[in-house]
Protein backbone atom coordinates (compact mmCIF):
# COMPACT_ATOMS: atom_id res chain seq x y z
CA UNK A 1 0.00 0.00 0.00
CA UNK A 2 1.07 3.70 -1.36
CA UNK A 3 1.59 6.00 1.71
CA UNK A 4 0.62 9.68 1.15
CA UNK A 5 2.59 12.48 3.30
CA UNK A 6 0.56 14.71 4.54
CA UNK A 7 1.83 17.50 3.10
CA UNK A 8 -0.34 16.44 0.15
CA UNK A 9 -3.65 16.57 1.89
CA UNK A 10 -3.77 20.85 2.21
CA UNK A 11 -1.53 23.78 2.63
CA UNK A 12 0.64 24.92 5.43
CA UNK A 13 0.11 27.98 7.82
CA UNK A 14 2.57 29.78 5.58
CA UNK A 15 0.49 29.38 2.24
CA UNK A 16 -3.24 30.59 3.84
CA UNK A 17 -0.81 33.90 5.72
CA UNK A 18 0.25 34.70 1.72
CA UNK A 19 -3.23 33.64 0.23
CA UNK A 20 -5.22 35.66 3.34
CA UNK A 21 -2.61 39.45 2.61
CA UNK A 22 -3.49 38.83 -1.24
CA UNK A 23 -6.79 38.91 -0.52
CA UNK A 24 -6.76 41.54 1.98
CA UNK A 25 -4.40 43.80 -0.34
CA UNK A 26 -6.40 42.97 -3.40
CA UNK A 27 -10.31 43.88 -1.88
CA UNK A 28 -8.41 45.96 0.04
CA UNK A 29 -7.55 48.66 -3.09
CA UNK A 30 -10.97 47.19 -4.28
CA UNK A 31 -12.73 48.54 -1.62
CA UNK A 32 -10.75 51.88 -1.59
CA UNK A 33 -11.31 52.49 -5.55
CA UNK A 34 -14.89 51.34 -5.11
CA UNK A 35 -15.65 54.30 -2.58
CA UNK A 36 -13.12 56.76 -4.59
CA UNK A 37 -15.07 55.84 -7.38
CA UNK A 38 -18.77 56.98 -5.43
CA UNK A 39 -17.52 60.25 -4.07
CA UNK A 40 -16.30 61.30 -7.49
CA UNK A 41 -19.71 60.22 -8.54
CA UNK A 42 -21.29 62.13 -5.68
CA UNK A 43 -19.24 65.27 -6.18
CA UNK A 44 -20.22 65.65 -9.96
CA UNK A 45 -23.64 64.78 -9.68
CA UNK A 46 -23.63 67.74 -7.30
CA UNK A 47 -21.33 70.26 -9.69
CA UNK A 48 -23.44 69.41 -12.09
CA UNK A 49 -26.73 70.32 -10.19
CA UNK A 50 -25.06 73.35 -9.06
CA UNK A 51 -23.91 74.74 -12.62
CA UNK A 52 -27.96 73.35 -13.80
CA UNK A 53 -29.46 75.55 -10.99
CA UNK A 54 -26.69 79.10 -11.73
CA UNK A 55 -27.03 78.39 -15.74
CA UNK A 56 -30.70 78.76 -15.14
CA UNK A 57 -30.83 81.44 -12.63
CA UNK A 58 -28.30 83.56 -14.86
CA UNK A 59 -30.51 83.29 -18.02
CA UNK A 60 -33.75 85.00 -15.52
CA UNK A 61 -31.26 87.49 -14.57
CA UNK A 62 -30.09 88.08 -18.27
CA UNK A 63 -34.33 88.27 -19.32
CA UNK A 64 -35.13 90.83 -16.68
CA UNK A 65 -35.42 94.35 -18.11
CA UNK A 66 -31.69 95.94 -17.54
CA UNK A 67 -33.44 98.92 -14.87
CA UNK A 68 -34.84 95.42 -12.87
CA UNK A 69 -30.82 93.92 -12.48
CA UNK A 70 -30.09 94.70 -8.78
CA UNK A 71 -30.24 92.77 -5.68
CA UNK A 72 -32.65 93.69 -2.25
CA UNK A 73 -30.93 96.52 -0.55
CA UNK A 74 -28.14 97.17 -2.75
CA UNK A 75 -27.16 99.24 -6.08
CA UNK A 76 -28.00 98.51 -8.59
CA UNK A 77 -31.13 97.65 -6.68
CA UNK A 78 -33.65 95.43 -7.91
CA UNK A 79 -35.83 92.53 -6.24
CA UNK A 80 -33.06 89.23 -6.08
CA UNK A 81 -32.19 88.49 -2.84
CA UNK A 82 -28.48 88.54 -1.94
CA UNK A 83 -28.56 85.54 -0.06
CA UNK A 84 -30.83 82.47 -0.33
CA UNK A 85 -31.37 78.81 -0.65
CA UNK A 86 -32.53 76.56 -3.06
CA UNK A 87 -32.73 72.53 -3.67
CA UNK A 88 -31.82 70.00 -6.37
CA UNK A 89 -31.56 66.20 -6.63
CA UNK A 90 -31.94 66.56 -2.67
CA UNK A 91 -28.75 68.77 -2.14
CA UNK A 92 -29.24 71.90 -0.70
CA UNK A 93 -27.31 74.86 -2.08
CA UNK A 94 -26.66 78.27 -0.76
CA UNK A 95 -27.57 80.84 -3.32
CA UNK A 96 -25.15 83.93 -3.44
CA UNK A 97 -25.72 86.67 -5.71
CA UNK A 98 -23.70 90.03 -6.16
CA UNK A 99 -24.41 92.62 -8.92
CA UNK A 100 -22.30 95.57 -8.96
CA UNK A 101 -21.95 98.86 -11.29
CA UNK A 102 -18.92 98.81 -13.75
CA UNK A 103 -17.09 101.77 -14.92
CA UNK A 104 -15.64 100.73 -18.39
CA UNK A 105 -11.79 101.62 -18.95
CA UNK A 106 -12.40 102.22 -22.74
CA UNK A 107 -13.83 105.18 -21.93
CA UNK A 108 -11.48 107.03 -19.62
CA UNK A 109 -8.82 109.18 -20.56
CA UNK A 110 -5.52 109.02 -17.77
CA UNK A 111 -7.43 107.74 -15.30
CA UNK A 112 -10.87 110.00 -15.60
CA UNK A 113 -14.01 108.43 -17.13
CA UNK A 114 -14.43 110.73 -20.74
CA UNK A 115 -17.94 111.33 -20.89
CA UNK A 116 -18.29 111.36 -16.91
CA UNK A 117 -20.61 108.21 -16.77
CA UNK A 118 -19.27 105.72 -14.79
CA UNK A 119 -22.45 103.28 -14.54
CA UNK A 120 -21.22 101.61 -18.15
CA UNK A 121 -22.58 98.14 -17.24
CA UNK A 122 -23.58 95.70 -14.38
CA UNK A 123 -21.61 92.21 -13.95
CA UNK A 124 -23.49 89.65 -11.86
CA UNK A 125 -21.86 86.91 -9.27
CA UNK A 126 -23.59 83.98 -9.08
CA UNK A 127 -21.61 81.81 -6.39
CA UNK A 128 -23.76 78.63 -5.38
CA UNK A 129 -22.19 76.83 -2.13
CA UNK A 130 -23.24 73.18 -1.02
CA UNK A 131 -21.97 70.32 1.87
CA UNK A 132 -21.32 66.44 0.84
CA UNK A 133 -19.68 64.21 2.79
CA UNK A 134 -18.75 66.67 5.40
CA UNK A 135 -16.59 68.44 2.85
CA UNK A 136 -18.20 72.27 1.23
CA UNK A 137 -17.78 72.83 -2.30
CA UNK A 138 -18.93 75.99 -4.47
CA UNK A 139 -19.16 77.02 -8.13
CA UNK A 140 -19.31 80.32 -9.69
CA UNK A 141 -20.73 82.46 -12.53
CA UNK A 142 -20.07 85.61 -14.13
CA UNK A 143 -21.98 87.42 -16.46
CA UNK A 144 -22.26 91.36 -17.83
CA UNK A 145 -25.26 93.10 -18.28
CA UNK A 146 -25.15 95.52 -20.67
CA UNK A 147 -27.84 98.31 -21.73
CA UNK A 148 -29.60 98.31 -24.88
CA UNK A 149 -29.32 101.76 -25.42
CA UNK A 150 -26.85 104.38 -24.42
CA UNK A 151 -25.43 104.21 -20.33
CA UNK A 152 -27.14 105.96 -17.90
CA UNK A 153 -26.21 109.41 -17.06
CA UNK A 154 -26.87 109.23 -13.51
CA UNK A 155 -23.70 110.16 -11.05
CA UNK A 156 -21.99 108.24 -8.61
CA UNK A 157 -18.63 107.05 -7.13
CA UNK A 158 -16.54 104.79 -5.29
CA UNK A 159 -16.30 103.59 -1.66
CA UNK A 160 -12.82 101.62 -0.98
CA UNK A 161 -12.31 100.19 2.26
CA UNK A 162 -8.86 99.05 3.27
CA UNK A 163 -8.76 96.78 6.38
CA UNK A 164 -5.60 96.25 7.81
CA UNK A 165 -4.73 93.87 11.29
CA UNK A 166 -3.05 94.81 14.43
CA UNK A 167 0.35 95.33 12.95
CA UNK A 168 -1.00 97.19 10.44
CA UNK A 169 -0.62 94.53 7.62
CA UNK A 170 -3.02 94.68 4.62
CA UNK A 171 -5.84 91.57 6.16
CA UNK A 172 -7.90 89.92 2.96
CA UNK A 173 -10.73 88.24 3.30
CA UNK A 174 -12.49 90.56 5.72
CA UNK A 175 -16.37 91.00 5.41
CA UNK A 176 -17.06 94.94 5.01
CA UNK A 177 -20.94 95.88 5.31
CA UNK A 178 -22.03 99.07 2.92
CA UNK A 179 -24.76 100.33 4.09
CA UNK A 180 -26.60 103.69 4.26
CA UNK A 181 -27.75 105.57 6.93
CA UNK A 182 -29.54 108.95 5.65
CA UNK A 183 -29.12 107.88 2.20
CA UNK A 184 -32.37 108.49 -0.18
CA UNK A 185 -31.73 105.03 -1.61
CA UNK A 186 -31.82 101.70 0.73
CA UNK A 187 -28.20 100.18 0.01
CA UNK A 188 -26.91 97.05 1.79
CA UNK A 189 -24.09 94.97 0.94
CA UNK A 190 -21.23 92.97 2.06
CA UNK A 191 -17.79 92.43 0.08
CA UNK A 192 -15.15 91.07 0.98
CA UNK A 193 -11.61 92.14 1.24
CA UNK A 194 -9.26 91.41 -1.91
CA UNK A 195 -5.73 90.22 -1.42
CA UNK A 196 -4.92 93.89 -1.22
CA UNK A 197 -6.91 94.14 1.77
CA UNK A 198 -9.44 96.29 -0.11
CA UNK A 199 -13.22 95.78 -0.89
CA UNK A 200 -14.58 98.33 -3.50
CA UNK A 201 -18.53 99.59 -3.77
CA UNK A 202 -19.49 101.31 -7.09
CA UNK A 203 -22.55 103.10 -5.45
CA UNK A 204 -24.55 106.21 -6.18
CA UNK A 205 -23.37 109.80 -4.79
CA UNK A 206 -24.97 110.08 -1.71
CA UNK A 207 -24.35 110.70 2.30
CA UNK A 208 -25.10 108.86 5.11
CA UNK A 209 -22.61 106.08 4.34
CA UNK A 210 -21.74 103.69 6.98
CA UNK A 211 -19.50 100.64 7.31
CA UNK A 212 -19.27 97.61 9.41
CA UNK A 213 -15.77 95.93 9.16
CA UNK A 214 -14.76 92.35 10.70
CA UNK A 215 -14.46 88.75 9.63
CA UNK A 216 -14.12 84.94 10.50
CA UNK A 217 -11.13 83.12 8.60
CA UNK A 218 -10.33 79.75 9.14
CA UNK A 219 -12.70 79.31 12.20
CA UNK A 220 -10.77 82.63 14.18
CA UNK A 221 -13.66 85.34 15.01
CA UNK A 222 -12.23 88.99 14.30
CA UNK A 223 -13.04 92.22 16.45
CA UNK A 224 -15.05 94.39 14.71
CA UNK A 225 -14.67 97.91 13.27
CA UNK A 226 -17.07 100.49 12.05
CA UNK A 227 -18.31 104.01 11.75
CA UNK A 228 -20.64 105.64 14.11
CA UNK A 229 -23.88 107.71 14.05
CA UNK A 230 -23.84 110.76 16.03
CA UNK A 231 -26.48 109.89 19.43
CA UNK A 232 -27.15 111.56 22.52
CA UNK A 233 -24.69 108.72 24.27
CA UNK A 234 -22.01 109.29 21.56
CA UNK A 235 -22.57 113.05 20.66
CA UNK A 236 -19.13 113.36 18.55
CA UNK A 237 -17.95 109.75 16.81
CA UNK A 238 -14.68 109.25 16.26
CA UNK A 239 -15.49 107.84 12.22
CA UNK A 240 -18.85 108.91 11.40
CA UNK A 241 -20.83 108.46 8.43
CA UNK A 242 -19.40 109.72 5.42
CA UNK A 243 -20.42 110.97 1.90
CA UNK A 244 -19.77 109.42 -1.50
CA UNK A 245 -18.86 111.91 -3.80
CA UNK A 246 -19.82 111.46 -7.74
CA UNK A 247 -16.50 110.78 -9.89
CA UNK A 248 -14.52 110.41 -6.86
CA UNK A 249 -13.09 107.97 -4.71
CA UNK A 250 -13.75 107.96 -0.94
CA UNK A 251 -10.81 105.71 1.37
CA UNK A 252 -11.45 104.59 4.91
CA UNK A 253 -9.14 102.47 6.69
CA UNK A 254 -10.53 99.89 9.75
CA UNK A 255 -8.44 97.67 11.70
CA UNK A 256 -9.25 94.43 12.78
CA UNK A 257 -7.81 91.15 14.52
CA UNK A 258 -8.11 88.23 16.24
CA UNK A 259 -10.24 87.83 19.63
CA UNK A 260 -8.99 86.36 22.54
CA UNK A 261 -9.24 85.74 26.08
CA UNK A 262 -7.94 87.41 28.93
CA UNK A 263 -7.45 85.78 32.38
CA UNK A 264 -7.37 88.03 35.49
CA UNK A 265 -5.95 86.86 38.48
CA UNK A 266 -5.84 87.99 41.92
CA UNK A 267 -4.02 87.72 45.35
CA UNK A 268 -3.09 89.03 48.67
CA UNK A 269 0.72 87.98 48.26
CA UNK A 270 2.96 85.66 46.26
CA UNK A 271 6.58 85.43 47.19
CA UNK A 272 9.23 85.96 44.40
CA UNK A 273 12.61 84.51 44.60
CA UNK A 274 16.20 84.03 42.56
CA UNK A 275 18.93 82.04 42.90
CA UNK A 276 22.17 84.38 42.62
CA UNK A 277 26.03 83.55 41.38
CA UNK A 278 28.46 86.41 41.64
CA UNK A 279 31.49 84.42 40.49
CA UNK A 280 33.58 85.75 43.41
CA UNK A 281 34.97 82.23 42.98
CA UNK A 282 33.91 78.67 41.17
CA UNK A 283 34.10 76.96 44.77
CA UNK A 284 30.18 76.96 44.42
CA UNK A 285 29.62 75.96 40.80
CA UNK A 286 29.23 72.15 39.70
CA UNK A 287 31.71 72.22 37.13
CA UNK A 288 33.50 73.91 34.94
CA UNK A 289 36.41 73.80 32.26
CA UNK A 290 38.67 76.37 30.75
CA UNK A 291 37.29 78.94 32.90
CA UNK A 292 38.15 81.09 35.87
CA UNK A 293 36.92 83.70 38.50
CA UNK A 294 38.87 87.28 38.15
CA UNK A 295 38.34 90.36 40.10
CA UNK A 296 34.89 88.88 40.76
CA UNK A 297 33.74 88.00 37.20
CA UNK A 298 34.02 84.75 35.16
CA UNK A 299 36.11 85.09 32.23
CA UNK A 300 37.88 82.55 30.01
CA UNK A 301 41.39 80.88 31.34
CA UNK A 302 44.41 83.05 30.76
CA UNK A 303 47.97 81.50 30.77
CA UNK A 304 50.54 84.25 30.68
CA UNK A 305 47.92 87.13 29.07
CA UNK A 306 46.61 84.88 26.51
CA UNK A 307 43.21 83.94 27.17
CA UNK A 308 41.97 80.03 26.10
CA UNK A 309 39.55 79.74 22.90
CA UNK A 310 36.80 78.47 24.82
CA UNK A 311 35.48 77.22 28.46
CA UNK A 312 32.36 76.42 30.09
CA UNK A 313 30.56 76.04 33.69
CA UNK A 314 27.82 74.54 35.19
CA UNK A 315 25.96 76.14 37.62
CA UNK A 316 23.52 74.45 40.11
CA UNK A 317 21.76 72.43 41.10
CA UNK A 318 18.64 75.10 41.46
CA UNK A 319 16.10 72.71 43.16
CA UNK A 320 13.90 75.64 45.02
CA UNK A 321 11.31 74.46 48.26
CA UNK A 322 8.09 74.69 46.80
CA UNK A 323 8.51 75.76 43.54
CA UNK A 324 5.68 76.96 41.55
CA UNK A 325 6.83 78.12 38.25
CA UNK A 326 9.75 79.30 36.48
CA UNK A 327 10.28 83.08 35.25
CA UNK A 328 13.46 84.70 34.19
CA UNK A 329 17.05 83.99 33.53
CA UNK A 330 19.20 87.38 33.68
CA UNK A 331 22.41 87.41 32.75
CA UNK A 332 24.88 90.37 33.68
CA UNK A 333 27.67 90.53 31.11
CA UNK A 334 30.29 91.75 29.05
CA UNK A 335 30.71 90.55 25.65
CA UNK A 336 33.79 92.43 23.77
CA UNK A 337 34.19 92.47 19.72
CA UNK A 338 35.32 88.65 18.57
CA UNK A 339 34.08 87.16 22.03
CA UNK A 340 29.96 85.14 22.44
CA UNK A 341 28.86 84.12 25.49
CA UNK A 342 25.83 81.70 25.29
CA UNK A 343 23.40 79.78 27.70
CA UNK A 344 22.13 76.61 27.85
CA UNK A 345 19.89 74.82 31.04
CA UNK A 346 20.01 71.06 31.38
CA UNK A 347 19.52 68.87 34.26
CA UNK A 348 22.29 66.77 35.90
CA UNK A 349 22.40 63.48 37.53
CA UNK A 350 25.04 62.43 40.36
CA UNK A 351 26.44 64.70 43.61
CA UNK A 352 29.71 65.60 41.14
CA UNK A 353 30.70 65.50 39.32
CA UNK A 354 27.55 65.62 37.52
CA UNK A 355 26.53 64.11 34.45
CA UNK A 356 24.51 67.00 32.34
CA UNK A 357 21.51 66.26 29.89
CA UNK A 358 20.25 69.39 27.72
CA UNK A 359 16.70 70.22 28.16
CA UNK A 360 14.91 69.58 24.61
CA UNK A 361 13.74 72.06 22.36
CA UNK A 362 10.38 70.91 22.88
CA UNK A 363 10.29 71.98 26.41
CA UNK A 364 12.48 74.89 26.32
CA UNK A 365 12.57 76.46 22.38
CA UNK A 366 15.96 78.08 21.45
CA UNK A 367 17.92 76.05 24.11
CA UNK A 368 19.35 73.87 21.78
CA UNK A 369 21.14 76.40 19.52
CA UNK A 370 21.60 78.56 23.02
CA UNK A 371 20.55 81.88 24.24
CA UNK A 372 22.78 84.93 23.41
CA UNK A 373 20.55 87.76 25.18
CA UNK A 374 21.19 88.47 28.35
CA UNK A 375 17.04 88.13 29.87
CA UNK A 376 15.93 84.36 29.18
CA UNK A 377 12.44 83.56 29.67
CA UNK A 378 11.45 80.26 30.75
CA UNK A 379 8.43 80.51 32.75
CA UNK A 380 7.25 77.54 30.16
CA UNK A 381 9.29 74.96 31.21
CA UNK A 382 7.24 72.70 33.62
CA UNK A 383 7.98 72.44 37.24
CA UNK A 384 6.54 69.13 37.28
CA UNK A 385 9.06 67.81 34.73
CA UNK A 386 12.18 70.22 35.67
CA UNK A 387 12.04 70.93 39.80
CA UNK A 388 15.79 70.97 39.43
CA UNK A 389 17.86 72.76 36.78
CA UNK A 390 21.64 73.49 35.71
CA UNK A 391 22.99 77.28 33.92
CA UNK A 392 25.15 76.27 31.85
CA UNK A 393 27.66 78.90 30.00
CA UNK A 394 29.78 78.87 27.19
CA UNK A 395 32.34 81.69 26.47
CA UNK A 396 34.17 81.51 23.21
CA UNK A 397 36.53 83.98 21.87
CA UNK A 398 38.34 84.28 18.20
CA UNK A 399 40.74 87.13 19.31
CA UNK A 400 43.15 85.37 22.59
CA UNK A 401 43.61 89.27 23.94
CA UNK A 402 39.86 89.78 25.31
CA UNK A 403 38.10 87.38 26.75
CA UNK A 404 33.72 88.01 27.69
CA UNK A 405 33.04 88.24 31.31
CA UNK A 406 29.84 87.63 33.03
CA UNK A 407 29.38 89.71 36.10
CA UNK A 408 26.27 87.62 38.04
CA UNK A 409 23.94 85.28 36.90
CA UNK A 410 20.36 85.30 38.33
CA UNK A 411 17.19 82.58 38.03
CA UNK A 412 14.19 83.97 39.16
CA UNK A 413 11.14 81.82 40.35
CA UNK A 414 7.95 81.46 42.22
CA UNK A 415 7.96 79.79 45.18
CA UNK A 416 4.03 80.77 47.12
CA UNK A 417 0.93 83.20 46.55
CA UNK A 418 -2.21 83.46 48.35
CA UNK A 419 -5.23 83.82 46.09
CA UNK A 420 -7.54 86.81 47.01
CA UNK A 421 -11.47 86.33 46.13
CA UNK A 422 -14.28 88.05 45.05
CA UNK A 423 -12.56 91.50 44.23
CA UNK A 424 -14.25 93.82 41.81
CA UNK A 425 -12.84 95.90 39.81
CA UNK A 426 -13.38 98.28 36.72
CA UNK A 427 -11.59 97.11 33.03
CA UNK A 428 -10.99 99.67 30.58
CA UNK A 429 -9.40 100.04 27.24
CA UNK A 430 -7.51 102.62 25.58
CA UNK A 431 -9.60 102.73 21.89
CA UNK A 432 -12.21 105.67 21.62
CA UNK A 433 -15.53 105.51 20.06
CA UNK A 434 -15.92 109.36 20.10
CA UNK A 435 -16.15 111.79 22.94
CA UNK A 436 -18.64 114.02 24.73
CA UNK A 437 -19.84 117.42 24.36
CA UNK A 438 -16.81 118.80 26.97
CA UNK A 439 -14.32 116.56 25.04
CA UNK A 440 -14.24 114.04 27.31
CA UNK A 441 -13.49 110.35 25.71
CA UNK A 442 -15.93 107.63 25.24
CA UNK A 443 -14.02 104.13 25.38
CA UNK A 444 -14.97 101.47 23.01
CA UNK A 445 -14.56 98.78 25.77
CA UNK A 446 -15.79 98.88 29.44
CA UNK A 447 -17.33 96.89 32.19
CA UNK A 448 -17.74 96.18 35.23
CA UNK A 449 -16.20 92.21 36.70
CA UNK A 450 -15.77 90.48 39.71
CA UNK A 451 -12.97 88.14 40.42
CA UNK A 452 -14.74 84.29 41.95
CA UNK A 453 -13.58 83.19 45.08
CA UNK A 454 -10.43 81.55 43.61
CA UNK A 455 -9.31 85.40 42.64
CA UNK A 456 -10.04 84.34 39.01
CA UNK A 457 -12.14 85.81 36.23
CA UNK A 458 -11.79 84.98 32.08
CA UNK A 459 -12.51 87.38 29.71
CA UNK A 460 -13.71 85.51 26.20
CA UNK A 461 -13.18 87.09 22.96
CA UNK A 462 -11.86 90.18 24.09
CA UNK A 463 -10.04 92.82 21.16
CA UNK A 464 -6.60 93.55 21.12
CA UNK A 465 -6.00 96.81 22.78
CA UNK A 466 -4.49 98.81 26.61
CA UNK A 467 -6.69 97.99 29.43
CA UNK A 468 -6.78 99.61 32.42
CA UNK A 469 -8.01 97.95 35.69
CA UNK A 470 -9.28 100.41 38.61
CA UNK A 471 -9.93 98.15 41.85
CA UNK A 472 -12.79 98.83 44.20
CA UNK A 473 -12.42 97.93 47.72
CA UNK A 474 -9.62 100.63 49.06
CA UNK A 475 -7.14 98.57 47.47
CA UNK A 476 -3.99 99.14 45.85
CA UNK A 477 -1.99 97.24 42.86
CA UNK A 478 1.21 96.42 44.39
CA UNK A 479 2.63 94.44 41.79
CA UNK A 480 1.30 93.28 38.17
CA UNK A 481 2.66 90.62 36.08
CA UNK A 482 3.32 90.87 33.04
CA UNK A 483 2.35 94.87 33.45
CA UNK A 484 -0.32 97.38 34.29
CA UNK A 485 -2.12 99.03 31.69
CA UNK A 486 -2.17 95.86 30.23
CA UNK A 487 -1.60 94.99 26.55
CA UNK A 488 -3.41 92.72 25.56
CA UNK A 489 -2.73 91.10 22.14
CA UNK A 490 -4.49 89.83 18.97
CA UNK A 491 -5.36 85.94 18.61
CA UNK A 492 -2.88 85.19 22.47
CA UNK A 493 -4.70 84.36 25.11
CA UNK A 494 -3.24 86.66 28.00
CA UNK A 495 -3.02 86.40 31.59
CA UNK A 496 -2.62 88.99 33.93
CA UNK A 497 -1.69 88.28 37.37
CA UNK A 498 -2.68 91.46 40.42
CA UNK A 499 -0.98 91.38 43.90
CA UNK A 500 -2.98 93.52 46.05
CA UNK A 501 -2.47 95.70 48.88
CA UNK A 502 -4.63 97.60 51.61
CA UNK A 503 -4.38 101.20 50.12
CA UNK A 504 -2.26 104.23 50.63
CA UNK A 505 -2.87 108.14 49.59
CA UNK A 506 0.66 108.45 48.66
CA UNK A 507 2.34 105.11 46.52
CA UNK A 508 5.02 104.84 44.27
CA UNK A 509 5.03 101.77 41.79
CA UNK A 510 8.40 101.17 39.65
CA UNK A 511 8.22 99.10 36.46
CA UNK A 512 12.08 98.65 35.07
CA UNK A 513 11.80 97.00 31.47
CA UNK A 514 14.84 97.39 29.09
CA UNK A 515 15.13 99.13 25.76
CA UNK A 516 13.11 95.94 24.03
CA UNK A 517 9.66 96.46 26.96
CA UNK A 518 10.86 93.20 28.72
CA UNK A 519 10.79 93.43 32.62
CA UNK A 520 13.60 93.47 34.42
CA UNK A 521 13.87 91.43 37.89
CA UNK A 522 15.99 92.51 40.80
CA UNK A 523 16.80 95.84 39.87
CA UNK A 524 17.67 97.93 42.89
CA UNK A 525 15.25 101.02 43.42
CA UNK A 526 16.38 103.79 45.71
CA UNK A 527 13.20 106.46 46.97
CA UNK A 528 15.19 109.35 49.01
CA UNK A 529 13.81 112.86 50.57
CA UNK A 530 14.38 114.48 53.42
CA UNK A 531 13.06 111.84 56.23
CA UNK A 532 12.61 108.98 53.91
CA UNK A 533 15.03 106.38 52.10
CA UNK A 534 14.26 103.22 51.18
CA UNK A 535 15.45 100.83 49.14
CA UNK A 536 13.80 97.83 47.57
CA UNK A 537 14.34 95.78 44.58
CA UNK A 538 11.98 94.63 41.84
CA UNK A 539 10.01 91.34 41.62
CA UNK A 540 9.60 88.77 38.89
CA UNK A 541 7.11 91.04 37.43
CA UNK A 542 9.80 94.30 37.09
CA UNK A 543 7.89 96.03 39.83
CA UNK A 544 8.51 97.34 42.90
CA UNK A 545 6.26 98.95 45.62
CA UNK A 546 6.58 102.08 47.59
CA UNK A 547 3.94 102.76 50.38
CA UNK A 548 3.60 103.90 54.00
CA UNK A 549 5.67 107.01 54.83
CA UNK A 550 5.46 108.85 51.36
CA UNK A 551 3.91 111.68 51.27
CA UNK A 552 2.85 114.39 48.28
CA UNK A 553 6.21 116.05 47.57
CA UNK A 554 7.91 117.04 44.20
CA UNK A 555 11.64 116.58 45.27
CA UNK A 556 11.76 113.13 45.64
CA UNK A 557 14.86 111.58 44.43
CA UNK A 558 14.85 108.00 42.56
CA UNK A 559 18.31 105.92 41.89
CA UNK A 560 17.62 102.69 39.45
CA UNK A 561 20.69 100.22 39.55
CA UNK A 562 21.41 96.87 38.57
CA UNK A 563 24.48 94.55 37.25
CA UNK A 564 25.21 94.87 34.05
CA UNK A 565 22.89 98.26 33.13
CA UNK A 566 23.65 102.14 32.80
CA UNK A 567 22.39 103.38 36.52
CA UNK A 568 19.63 106.18 36.25
CA UNK A 569 19.27 108.93 38.78
CA UNK A 570 15.64 111.04 39.04
CA UNK A 571 15.58 113.97 40.48
CA UNK A 572 13.86 115.55 41.36
CA UNK A 573 10.25 113.45 41.38
CA UNK A 574 7.26 114.29 41.99
CA UNK A 575 4.97 111.78 43.87
CA UNK A 576 1.10 112.37 44.55
CA UNK A 577 -1.38 110.00 45.31
CA UNK A 578 -0.78 106.53 43.48
CA UNK A 579 2.42 107.26 40.76
CA UNK A 580 3.52 105.30 38.29
CA UNK A 581 7.05 105.29 36.99
CA UNK A 582 7.94 102.88 34.05
CA UNK A 583 11.89 103.06 33.83
CA UNK A 584 14.07 102.14 30.56
CA UNK A 585 17.47 100.40 31.05
CA UNK A 586 20.41 99.83 28.90
CA UNK A 587 22.36 97.42 28.90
Amino acid sequence: MHKIKLSQLGISLVEVLIVSALITLVFGALISSFSYSVNLINNTEAKLSALSIANDRMEYIRSLPYADVGVIAGDPAGNIPQTSTTTLNGIEFIERVRIDWINDPGDDVAGIDGNGIIFDYKKVRLEYTWNRGGATSSVVLLSNIVPRSIETTTGGGTARIIVIDSEAGLLPGASVRLYGSSSTFPYDVTNFTNYNGEALFNVRADSGYQVEVTANISGDQYSTDQTYEATTTNPNPSVSPFTVLEADVSTLTFQIDELSDLDINTFSDWSDQYFREDFADLLSVASSSGVRSFAGELELANTLGVYDTSGVVYVGPINPAGLLGWDTVRVARDIPANTTQEVQLFTGVGTGPYTFTLIPEIDLPGNLAGFTDNIIDISELSTSVYSSIFVGINLTTSDTTVSPQVDEIDVYYRDGETSLGSVGFDIQGAKLIGTEDDASPIYKFTDSLTTDLSGEHTITDLEFDEYTLNISGGRDIASACPAHPFSHLAGINGNLDLRLVGGAANTLRVNVVDVTGRVLPGVEVNVNRTGYDVTQETDNCGQTFFTGGLIAEEDYEVNITAAGYVGQTIDPYEIDGDTFLQVIMTE
